[in-house]
């Protein structure tokens, strides 16, 4: 599978849920913030959650675009990583570019399928009377997002920057 591959995922499965909720959503009255108790705090339009939400997207997307293309063809001297003396290594420079780039779209990747989740909570919150948030489904989700990147990271910090 191309590095690539998990970002482009991501954000496809994100795009395909705004798409949809663009379907679903009311004109007005579209909740855009909750407080941790998932009772909306701020209301606003289709429209407006849309642009926002197509906002954050990009700019999640473009980082991890800009993040990969930097890993495989920029300069490495900014980038930290575990054992640097044996990465730095010329022979060794593009399995570390690989393994980056890598790890740069699976991140990625999984954060935008995470946000695939605001959009369908959202129209859930708009189908509740009174609109509320889905509370604990949502806290499972960041939780389990919080575990998984802290599990991940420090399987990368572990195990997998190793020297060989």
């Amino acid at each position: 599978m191309r590095p690539w591959f998990p970002l482009l995922a991501g954000a496809v499965f994100y795009a395909f849920s705004l798409v949809w909720a663009a379907g679903e959503l009311p004109a007005d009255g579209v909740p855009l913030h909750f407080d941790p108790a998932g009772v909306p705090t701020a209301f606003g339009s289709r429209a407006g959650f849309l642009t926002l939400a197509a906002l954050f997207g990009l700019l999640v997307a473009g980082t991890g675009s800009g993040l990969h293309r930097l890993v495989t063809t920029g300069p490495l001297t900014r980038v930290s990583v575990p054992h640097r003396e044996h990465w730095m290594r010329p022979q060794r420079v593009g399995r570390l570019r690989r393994m980056l780039a890598e790890d740069m779209g699976r991140i990625f990747g999984a954060t935008l399928l995470l946000l695939t989740a605001v959009p369908v909570a959202t129209v859930y919150a708009t189908r509740a009377q009174p609109p509320r948030l889905p509370v604990g489904p949502v806290w499972v989700v960041l939780t389990l997002l919080v575990a998984g990147i802290v599990g991940y990271c420090v399987y990368l910090t572990r195990h997998r920057y190793r020297p060989t």
